[in-house]
């Protein structure tokens, strides 16, 4: 299989999955550029509001544990549909990232910042759910690849006018005003967005904790031990890396996100084009075992090395892991389960790695005064490793057709631009 090979789908998109991806591109965008701000403006808040190391990781740990009301969404998407939730999701997000522009005081930050949190995190299951659902089993995870891409498009685009922010003590806000901008989007999906031809009203409604017992357990259980052990060694090493450059190592914001920018995106488009490729080609399974360990090599050799040239390398690698995890995972997770609890399930898997988020955060808080932040982020990384080891008892979903709703199989829930 030739380089140019693995970039390209398995056959080429329908007309209904070219339109799918072309809408959720606008989702995608607002959930890297916007959700994404808060990492974007860390140094220069912790700078503003003299917040210590141990502070920043209490911030941070209060946004995600409010982010964990999100599985609402996803449980109303599974009983009345997924399109008025996402849609609720989509339009929570950028508001409340406009509202953080305008806050006094770290604690009302903490408070806008959580219910963006919120909206990106659901966002992050029903998006991805829906496109799962829109598109064949031979080019599912090449679709959620081309969403992670261009989600990481709009981080980088975050990144790229980060140097706005430095001028004044100020200046974080306008990078919160900016990454608001997704929020013009809305009535654009309001009008295209239909619903997920996948989704019937079910006759009886499954409990919220349905996917945590019973014939279902099996599945489940791993997958969410997996969410948790990665996101507890992501969201701090993702979230921290602009702290270290520039708090730690004495960095200029232009540098630091010159840095990040540069050497994050051949990682971004190899991983996310390749990984989804790979996942339809080898399979999930084997894509998201060797992805992990690509991507914590990474997150090593950025925190370990304070060389530029080995931290440079250590992002591209550490992106080139995760993102080809990414859609590897989301697809896993969505073909896992049947479309009645589906959006539930992914729910709370992303519930698992928000508490690991939050584990990671938390254990961080009692070490990193004596670890610093460079030893606590590689400490982390063991656990993903080790946690490699929950992939193994899962059944491979590669090629499995997911059901859908109606009499007719071409129907699309998306209308094309006129």
């Amino acid at each position: 299989m030739t380089r140019l090979a693995l970039l390209r789908p398995s056959r080429p998109l329908q007309r209904r999955e070219t339109a799918a991806l072309a809408l959720f591109a606008l989702i995608a965008l607002a959930q890297g550029w916007t959700g994404a701000a808060i990492t974007h403006v860390l140094p220069f808040v912790q700078d503003d509001y003299a917040l210590s190391d141990a502070e920043v990781f209490d911030l941070m740990t209060v946004i995600r544990v409010t982010s964990l009301l999100a599985i609402a969404f996803s449980w109303w998407g599974d009983h009345r549909g997924r399109r008025m939730p996402l849609l609720l999701a989509f339009a929570l997000l950028p508001t409340a990232t406009l509202l953080s522009a305008v806050t006094s005081g770290a604690g009302m930050l903490t408070a806008t910042q959580a219910a963006a949190r919120v909206g990106t995190i659901a966002i992050s299951g029903l998006a991805l759910v829906v496109l799962a659902e829109e598109v064949g089993p031979e080019v599912r995870g090449y679709a959620v690849g081309i969403y992670a891409l261009v989600g990481s498009m709009g981080t980088g685009l975050g990144l790229a006018l980060r140097p706005l922010g430095a001028g004044d003590t100020d200046g974080w806000r306008v990078l919160f005003a900016l990454s608001a901008v997704p929020l013009l989007g809305l009535p654009l999906l309001v009008r295209r967005l239909r619903e997920s031809r996948a989704f019937t009203p079910q006759p009886s409604r499954p409990r919220l904790t349905a996917v945590l017992r019973g014939t279902h357990a099996s599945r489940f259980w791993p997958l969410a031990g997996l969410s948790f052990a990665v996101s507890a060694f992501t969201a701090p090493a993702a979230n921290l890396a602009l702290v270290r450059l520039e708090n730690d190592l004495g960095w200029s914001a232009a540098g630091a996100s010159l840095l990040l920018a540069a050497t994050s995106a051949p990682g971004v488009i190899l991983g996310v084009l390749g990984g989804g490729r790979l996942a339809d080609v080898l399979g999930r399974r084997p894509t998201e075992a060797l992805s992990l360990v690509v991507g914590v090599a990474g997150g090593f050799a950025f925190y370990l090395i304070d060389g530029g040239w080995m931290m440079a390398a250590g992002v591209g690698v550490s992106n080139l892991g995760a993102f080809a995890f990414a859609p590897a995972f989301a697809a896993h997770r969505a073909e896992l389960f049947p479309t009645g609890i589906r959006a539930t399930a992914v729910a709370w898997i992303v519930n698992a790695s928000i508490l690991g988020g939050i584990a990671g955060f938390a254990a961080g808080r009692f070490v990193v005064d004596a670890w610093g932040i460079s030893g606590t982020v590689a400490a982390l990384g063991v656990l993903v490793l080790a946690a490699t080891a929950l992939i193994a008892p899962l059944p491979e979903t590669r090629g499995l057709i997911l059901e859908v709703s109606g009499t007719d199989p071409s129907g699309s829930p998306f209308s094309m631009p006129g």
